[in-house]
């Protein structure tokens, strides 16, 4: 071997990464007309098939044995996206010359009275696609002098437990305002091991180890700790599996770090149960977690022990983590099991204070795994970010474990089924949910609206309700109904949403 040599294969790889990015180029040009083909039939860009169909072919052909099967998965899933991302483009080009031509031929049309407002000469124009552009919006129009019934948001209402009431007047005095552990102070990471124990004996379920405090992180908020394990367990091309409809930070978060979202819908017909065999065939190489959202948000679904015990079997036998995002256990109305009562290593319990405890602004979170190295390359990554959360934050959180958060649930339950006999005689479908603090309701068909038509005009009402194409693109027929608001505020709300879709 001579340098020279070396040279002579440099420029080798050199002319081959050239032509690679040739084919690359030309990959994204047929993607591009496939985007246009798809937006003139009125196709969805994502189709899973087709996708799983490309890494089943490339891996059957015997000339791409020599590279590691998951390291090929990952460019092709790279590619995929790009690709997605090239036909959506294609697809928003296309709609907006779309409605260009429509905006011209119907130019002589008079346009209908718009819905009646508080100001005749201020019809608003949303820009929304998920709840929090909804609660943005409705804030500026409260700025303007506008009264806003807040139905779109999953922030409690009540009041903090009385205990986080006396240590903020503490805190002070006891100079509780320092850095901490970044994994979080011990006394509330012990805490959280006794709430977590405490809560499987509640209902009636065993612990298969003892929770240790040095495998749990507190984190800022649940959205840092699913960012955190994602950044941990992921690398650009790997894939995620979610349930849908769910809360998007699992989606947003994987599409943030460059990882492929494998989608499995649920509906309302099947009570939201997911189709055990669709989350198997999504299943491939390249699988790093199933995330698991319940209660759900939003539709209150809590899974059952059947199929439960097939998605812990199936992480199981292809080694896949298990993500379970469970903020809203406190709000279960049904049996309720967590995925820390199941035997498996590769399970992540993801909780926060703010629902349970109506402590939404104090952002605490945190995370717990059997795994201690994880918890050891989250506390890493947490470190890199923001060194700890704020101590005074983390008393607060301790001292809200000595409380008993079961008044909260009872007023949601309560205030679920007020919600329900009045959405009875109203033309949306729905089932009573098992949990959470929602009602995800289905627009009924004779209406002829969408979710973001809907939202656009009631919010011109007065009343703040979430899309549900913002918690997947098959749910834009949906609603979300919080029923984090007093009950008259709620029924006020509800009364204004008949009386307006009586008229339409």
């Amino acid at each position: 071997m001579t340098i020279e040599e070396v040279s002579i294969l440099r420029n080798d790889m050199k002319e081959i990464t050239k032509q690679i990015m040739q084919l690359v180029n030309q990959r994204m040009e047929i993607a591009r007309k496939i985007g246009a083909i798809k937006t003139n039939l009125d196709l969805d860009i994502i189709d899973d098939k087709v996708e799983l169909g490309i890494k089943s072919y490339l891996f059957s052909n015997h000339e791409y044995l020599n590279l590691d099967p998951e390291f090929s998965g990952r460019i092709v899933n790279m590619l995929i996206n790009e690709s997605i991302r090239i036909q959506n483009l294609e697809k928003n080009k296309l709609n907006g010359k779309q409605e260009i031509i429509e905006h011209k031929t119907n130019s002589s049309v008079q346009p209908t009275k718009s819905p009646p407002t508080k100001d005749e000469h201020k019809i608003h124009k949303f820009e929304i696609k998920s709840h929090l552009d909804v609660f943005n919006a409705a804030k500026n129009l409260e700025l303007q002098g506008f009264k806003i019934i807040h139905m779109e948001v999953g922030e409690p209402d009540f009041l903090p437990p009385v205990e986080v009431k006396n240590e903020l007047t503490r805190i002070y005095e006891m100079r509780r305002f320092h850095y901490t552990q970044t994994a979080g102070i011990r006394d509330l990471r012990k805490g959280l091991s006794n709430h977590l124990a405490n809560i499987s004996a509640k209902n009636g379920f065993d612990i298969f180890e003892p929770i240790s405090p040095d495998k749990i992180i507190v984190t800022p908020g649940g959205r840092f700790g699913i960012f955190c394990s994602f950044s941990a367990l992921l690398r650009p091309g790997d894939e995620i599996i979610t349930i849908e409809p769910a809360w998007p930070a699992c989606f947003d978060c994987a599409n943030y770090l460059g990882v492929k979202n494998r989608v499995v819908k649920t509906s309302l017909e099947q009570n939201w149960e997911p189709d055990i065999s669709e989350i198997e065939n999504q299943i491939n190489i390249n699988t790093k977690i199933i995330c698991l959202n319940y209660p759900n948000n939003p539709t209150g679904k809590i899974l059952n022990k059947k199929s439960y015990d097939k998605i812990v079997e199936l992480a199981r036998k292809n080694g896949i983590y298990l993500l379970s995002d469970e903020v809203y256990s406190n709000y279960a109305y049904e049996p309720y099991r967590s995925v820390i009562n199941f035997d498996y290593d590769k399970s992540i319990l993801l909780g926060s204070f703010s629902k349970t405890f109506a402590m939404t602004g104090f952002r605490v979170g945190y995370v717990y795994s059997r795994n201690a190295s994880l918890i050891n390359k989250l506390i890493k990554i947490q470190a890199l970010a923001l060194t700890s959360v704020a101590e005074p934050m983390q008393s607060c959180a301790l001292l809200a474990l000595n409380s008993d958060p079961e008044r909260n649930n009872k007023i949601m339950k309560k205030r679920l089924e007020i919600m329900c006999e009045h959405l009875k005689k109203l033309p949306f479908e729905y089932v009573f949910p098992d949990g959470a603090m929602y009602v995800f309701a289905r627009i009924r068909r004779d209406l002829d609206l969408t979710d973001l038509k809907l939202v656009e005009l009631l919010l011109n009402h007065g009343v703040a309700v979430a899309p549900g194409s913002g918690f997947g693109s098959n749910y834009s027929n949906y609603i979300r109904l919080s029923t984090c608001l007093e009950e008259t505020k709620m029924i006020k709300g509800l009364e204004i949403i008949s009386d307006l879709v009586g008229k339409l």
